[in-house]
């Protein structure tokens, strides 16, 4: 078995359960058989460049994401940058009334 591998699996069974869709919905998506997907898995197999990328693009995340987790870093500075979305918007009004007033 193959380590790097199995996390890729991982992670794909981890956004298939987050996002509530199917190995069958991914596979179809993606235009994998299932029998192929389910076997790349059972057999703890990366898919091909190309597979994976269409395997991603299913799942809207990144090969990256996939292999290694590294996106989820990302997803959390979305989050803390969405937090400070209205305190930004909030100076940006009051640097727009300082301009009308100049």
């Amino acid at each position: 078995m193959n380590d790097d591998a199995s996390v890729f699996w991982e992670n794909v069974k981890k956004e298939i359960k987050t996002q509530n869709t199917t190995h069958e919905w991914v596979a179809k998506n993606s235009g994998i058989s299932f029998n192929t997907f389910q076997g790349w898995i059972s057999k703890s197999i990366y898919p091909r460049v190309n597979e994976a990328i269409r395997i991603a693009v299913s799942l809207n995340t990144s090969v990256e994401y996939l292999a290694n987790g590294a996106v989820q870093n990302n997803k959390k500075t979305i989050e803390i940058i969405c937090q400070h979305l209205p305190q930004i918007q909030e100076h940006l009004d009051s640097i727009k009334e300082a301009v009308k007033i100049l």
